[in-house]
């Protein structure tokens, strides 16, 4: 009996030992699996000296370039986009940007939709690093050259419409002035046909005057 005893208190002992050991594997599986969601929301590629590209979760470091930078829902954002209470949206891309590089396009766009895609404020602080180091300069030329152009635009337009305006009075100082040329000339036709004592000579010319008179003006 003593023995049976003892043979149940170690099975027992030995079935709470397995419980114990599963419970504690299943929270260092949870643990393990907590970062790689996180991890999944931004990459970047990264670029030495050497000219060696590199892919990371963290902002690249110091002394490296960033090629490229993806981001992606975590999984709690897929199923929220998924659902058709919440849409994620971010503001349209300033209009000077056509300009940039699509290094630093595509740099501001990820930061610009940062807060919606649920990135790291860390991270995003190691963009705006790099941003301000290596794109502001270039956002600035971007900007200047898009108002250049625009101003140079305007004043293009303004031209070709003074340019229309002074093609408009002209042709209408042209017609007015013809309108007034015709009067004179059927004024002297209708003097000249009430005349009896023409001569042979005077009624050829009053002919050719009727003849270049409806011609010019009678439309």
């Amino acid at each position: 009996m003593q023995m049976q005893n003892h043979l149940l208190a170690r099975t027992a002992r030995i079935r709470h030992g397995l419980r114990f050991a599963g419970a504690g594997l299943l929270l260092a599986a949870l643990h393990c699996l907590a970062p790689s969601e996180a991890s999944a929301q931004t990459r970047y590629t990264c670029r030495d000296d050497n000219g060696n590209n590199y892919t990371s979760s963290r902002a690249c470091p110091q002394g490296m370039k960033t090629t490229s930078v993806s981001a992606g829902p975590t999984a709690s954002e897929y199923r929220s986009e998924r659902s058709p209470s919440r849409s994620v949206s971010s503001s349209p891309a300033p209009d000077h940007q056509q300009y940039m590089s699509e290094r630093c396009r595509t740099l501001n766009e990820t930061m610009r939709s940062a807060y919606s895609r649920g990135i790291k404020a860390d991270v995003q602080e190691g963009m705006r690093r790099e941003y301000n180091r290596d794109c502001r300069e270039e956002e600035s030329e971007a900007s200047s050259r898009y108002d250049r152009e625009r101003r140079e635009a305007r004043l293009q337009q303004r031209d070709e419409d003074r340019q229309a305006q002074q093609a408009q009075q002209a042709s209408q100082a042209n017609e007015a002035r013809r309108g007034q040329q015709c009067a004179e000339s059927r004024r002297i036709l209708n003097i000249k046909k009430a005349r009896t004592d023409l001569t042979e000579g005077e009624r050829n010319d009053l002919k050719r005057f009727e003849d270049a008179y409806l011609a010019r003006c009678a439309r």
